[in-house]
């Protein structure tokens, strides 16, 4: 089978669907990083601490301190110091920058997973 042939049997719907990727911020697609914006996206306005995302997401430290560092510098979280327990701890929310990519990025993977049930 010749390689134009090979093409012809991808569906159409699917190649629309990864067209559209075009659109989302590849720099926000590795596995750590949709779950920091996933997380965050739910607990909305009242966020998490760096030891509550670590706990959380099973992230070692340094993963876990560069890929919130990628996404404050894309302007995707915030962070404050805030004082629990006498301890003085970094607390994570998601911006409205942040939340308006995630909606991309979720909307983007529903219709891609559907497309391929």
């Amino acid at each position: 089978m010749n390689r134009t042939r090979e093409w012809d049997l991808v569906p159409n719907d699917i190649l629309t669907i990864l067209d559209e990727s075009g659109g989302l911020n590849a720099k926000v697609f590795s596995l750590v990083r949709l779950k920091l914006l996933a997380s965050l996206s739910v607990l909305g306005p009242d966020g998490a601490t760096y030891r509550e995302l670590r706990a959380a997401l099973d992230i070692s430290d340094g993963v876990l301190y560069a890929n919130l560092n990628v996404l404050k510098e894309m302007g995707y979280l915030a962070s404050e110091k805030i004082v629990s327990e006498g301890k003085e701890l970094e607390l994570y929310t998601i911006t409205p920058e942040g939340l308006g990519e995630w909606e991309r990025i979720r909307t983007w993977l529903c219709r891609f997973l559907h497309c391929g049930a």
